[in-house]
């Protein structure tokens, strides 16, 4: 009999390991995006933090007739906006995309966030569509400071979708093999 129990024990140890070592770490990510080639996407590399890109479901109270008790429904779909911040580079592909915006050129573009674990494989990925930028926040600068400087952008979202991962593999630091 005890050894049953050590046996279900042991069963519901390797089971809650298994779970853990499923988990996917929040630092290792990558964005990838439409570029002007229209079909193409490309990583956009050296962010940070990538944070929002979520969806909320309007909840509707309704009644019906003589009824008096409230239904729930669901109503509109809103998708939250993206926001990425990265250290400042040489890179302009997004403030050139922005400036357009902001010229009245508009732009909309579709995209990935895929997160990696630690061997590169991808675990999940969300798709992102319809999006341009609507804001962008320059660094905050000072003489005697000495961490990196941080530039943000925020993108607004048509619509997302999201996978499961574990199909494609992007290799050391990102890059495609």
């Amino acid at each position: 009999m005890a050894k049953d129990l050590g046996g279900a024990a042991m069963g519901a140890l390797m089971t809650a390991l298994q779970v853990t070592d499923d988990l996917a770490s929040a630092h290792h990510f990558l964005l990838e995006l439409e570029t002007t080639n229209y079909g193409s996407r490309e990583i956009i590399a050296g962010f940070n933090q990538i944070s929002g890109g979520g969806v909320k479901v309007e909840k509707r109270d309704v009644t019906t007739g003589d009824d008096r008790h409230r239904v729930h429904q669901p109503g509109a779909v809103e998708y939250e906006n993206i926001t990425m911040s990265r250290g400042l580079t040489y890179n302009t592909d997004l403030m050139d995309w922005f400036k357009d915006i902001v010229e009245g050129k508009i732009e909309r573009r579709s995209g990935s966030i895929i997160v990696l674990d630690q061997g590169g494989w991808e675990r999940r990925r969300w798709d992102f569509y319809e999006a341009y930028p609507v804001k962008l926040t320059f660094p905050d600068l000072s003489s005697d400071g000495s961490g990196v400087a941080l530039e943000k952008f925020e993108l607004a979202v048509g619509h997302t979708q999201w996978w499961g991962g574990g199909i494609h593999y992007h290799g050391e630091f990102g890059q495609y093999f």
